[in-house]
C-alpha cells in the first residue's frame, strides 16, 4: 500500500530545534514530530 506524503514549508530555525530533537541522526522528521504530537495530548494543551 502506498502512504500518502505531502511536503510542508518550515524555517530552518525549527529544523536546527527538530534536529536537536532526533534520538539518532537517521530518524525520520516524521517520528519527531508524531513524538511531540503525541506528548502534547497526553500532557493536555
Amino acid at each position: 500500500m502506498k502512504k500518502d506524503i505531502t511536503t510542508i514549508k518550515i524555517s530552518k530555525k525549527v529544523v536546527e530545534e527538530l534536529v536537536k530533537l532526533k534520538i539518532h541522526p537517521r530518524q525520520a522528521y516524521e517520528e519527531v514530530i508524531l513524538k511531540l504530537l503525541n506528548d502534547y495530548k497526553k500532557n493536555g494543551r
